[in-house]
């Protein structure tokens, strides 16, 4: 018969109190990232013209596109970084950062309504930024005729020409 009082594990299970762990320590320790290693989707409101192959390609169904409503989104906790949506971007609206992904500790809605990894891109409408930029010249226009007309004001009241 065997001796009961022998236990095959005591030696591992001090070993295992005086060395390190074999994992790490994760949201506060993070590994070093390797080259080639993929990131976050950035994206670039200015130059995307909503033609929403992004959205049709992305097999995660991650993306969303408005057409309408000029409106790009992403949820990056559904999102797998395959690269597809920055392959097929024809305007390279969309490109692969190398950073490291926001870790997200808990799903709550924050106070806004937005949810953990999700990120949405509102467009100007081109017809109206070509009516802002239009009035944008009619106030600087305003503006300097105001001017004018004081320093010519200004200069029929005292008579000598200001400058």
């Amino acid at each position: 018969m065997s001796n009961p009082f022998r236990l095959p594990m005591v030696p591992r299970a001090l070993r295992n109190l005086v060395s390190r762990p074999a994992t790490r320590r994760y949201p506060t320790e993070i590994r070093p990232r390797f080259d080639g290693a993929r990131g976050t989707i950035l994206f670039d409101v200015e130059t995307c013209n909503y033609c929403m192959l992004c959205a049709r390609r992305c097999p995660a169904a991650a993306i969303t596109v408005s057409r309408e409503d000029r409106m790009w989104s992403i949820e990056h906790l559904t999102c797998i970084g395959c690269n597809v949506c920055v392959e097929v971007c024809a305007k390279k609206s969309l490109t692969m950062s190398t950073e490291a992904k926001h870790v997200h500790t808990h799903a709550e809605v924050g106070p806004q309504g937005q949810r953990p990894g999700h990120e949405e891109w509102h467009g100007v409408d081109p017809a109206i930024a070509a009516a802002a930029a239009a009035a944008a010249a009619a106030v600087a226009a305003a503006k300097a005729a105001a001017v004018a007309a004081q320093a010519a004001e200004a200069e029929s009241l005292s008579g000598a020409p200001l400058g």
